[in-house]
């Protein structure tokens, strides 16, 4: 009789468990309504890509933002008022925001950004890639050297930064929990619990040690944490040590003018990798920062000056205005 009613008590323990996760899973873990999209849309081949640009009639080279894994277009939202002067495009990678969801491999990454400055009209730009979008500022910058003009990278996933085992095991449990079977059923119960947890978790890290961005962190809650975007995130993931180890073998023969921008508490990019990318790439210049990974955010004018440095050093002036803003900075 004693076992029996421990198996009871047991038994009733775990009920009580299993619903106090669920109550959270619709309470604190709830996530975010999708908020309303801006920009506008366009369609490169089978790929639908939202870009946010401002006017597209600035005198001298666009600037071109290309953001992390995951993220959003607007991610750079601190840099872009800093390039006023200046086109810039900022865009949803393929698997993010509101462009075509789901993983997308990275060569055809490259492709579909190639094709959309075509459509843009935007010649032998400035890139600007934040963390794995500095992966794909270097490949592209690889593969298309004459459509450069140059790069900055901010705390890029390169120079022998590989993904760990953690991880891949958190990519191949975001496969599984999409599953057509298993997701309806996780969402029912956990799995906004384990989404908004997991996203909190991870932007306290990549802020660390300043305070998270509230507006980054309800941007991660409310887009980046849909299944679709997810999708995408677990497929770069599992791709990206084959293409970081790939890009790095190729960074000595990566000629475009960079700067290079790494912060120097970063917990996602080791320092020593942004170190490695600038030692390694023959015109390239290091600029370490105080922070973590989110200089886009932390130090938004050192990253418009690197912008404004590989200007110059193509040949455009610096407006006096701007020059001014360095002086005082």
């Amino acid at each position: 009789m004693r076992t029996w009613s421990k198996k009871r008590i047991a038994a009733s323990v775990l009920l009580a468990l299993a619903a106090l996760v669920v109550l959270l899973n619709w309470t604190w873990g709830r996530l975010p309504s999708e908020p309303e999209r801006t920009g506008r849309m366009v369609q490169v081949g089978d790929t639908q890509v939202r870009v946010l640009e401002s006017s597209r009639v600035r005198p001298g080279a666009p600037v071109v933002l290309i953001h992390g894994l995951p993220g959003t277009a607007q991610d750079f939202e601190d840099v872009v008022p800093l390039l006023d002067d200046r086109r810039t495009i900022a865009y949803d990678r393929p698997g993010f925001g509101w462009s075509s969801g789901g993983y997308h491999r990275f060569s055809e990454q490259l492709t579909t950004l190639h094709t959309l400055l075509a459509r843009l009209g935007a010649e032998r730009p400035v890139l600007v890639g934040h963390s794995y979008g500095g992966t794909v500022a270097l490949a592209y910058a690889a593969r298309y050297p004459d459509d450069v003009r140059g790069v900055v990278l901010v705390d890029a996933a390169a120079g022998g930064q590989n993904s760990s085992a953690v991880e891949r095991g958190q990519a191949r449990l975001i496969q599984f929990l999409s599953w057509p079977v298993v997701q309806p059923l996780a969402d029912l119960t956990f799995s906004q619990l384990l989404r908004t947890a997991s996203a909190k978790q991870g932007d306290a890290a990549a802020f660390d040690p300043d305070d998270v961005d509230e507006r980054h962190e309800q941007r991660l809650l409310a887009t980046n944490m849909r299944h679709e975007d997810l999708d995408a995130f677990a497929g770069e993931v599992l791709e990206s040590e084959g293409v970081v180890g790939d890009l790095n073998r190729r960074l000595p023969t990566i000629a475009t003018p960079a700067v290079v921008i790494q912060g120097v508490d970063d917990q996602l990019v080791e320092p020593e990798r942004g170190r490695e990318i600038a030692a390694r790439l023959p015109n390239a210049r290091l600029v370490m920062v105080s922070g973590g990974h989110m200089p886009t955010y932390l130090h938004p004018t050192r990253v418009a000056a690197a912008v404004r440095e590989l200007l110059s050093r193509a040949g455009e002036p610096v407006p006096a205005r701007e020059r001014a803003r360095a002086a005082m900075r």
